[in-house]
């Protein structure tokens, strides 16, 4: 089996998983733990990467 087909048939796997048999509580400690992770990640990442993957804001002409 290629690296690839593990890897779509391991992320069919956690998907069933999270649909039919996670309970609502589990589903909600697993989401705040990713939200986490991914905050913890992000205040590591450097400013100047931040400003280059960040969505520019329009400018306001007044």
């Amino acid at each position: 089996m290629k690296k690839g087909s593990g890897l779509i048939a391991l992320g069919l796997a956690a998907w069933a998983y999270w649909k039919y048999k996670m309970t609502p509580q589990q589903k909600e400690n697993v989401k705040s733990k990713v939200s986490e992770a991914g905050k913890n990640i992000w205040e590591k990442v450097p400013q100047n990467i931040k400003d280059t993957v960040a969505p520019q804001k329009p400018q306001e002409n007044i």
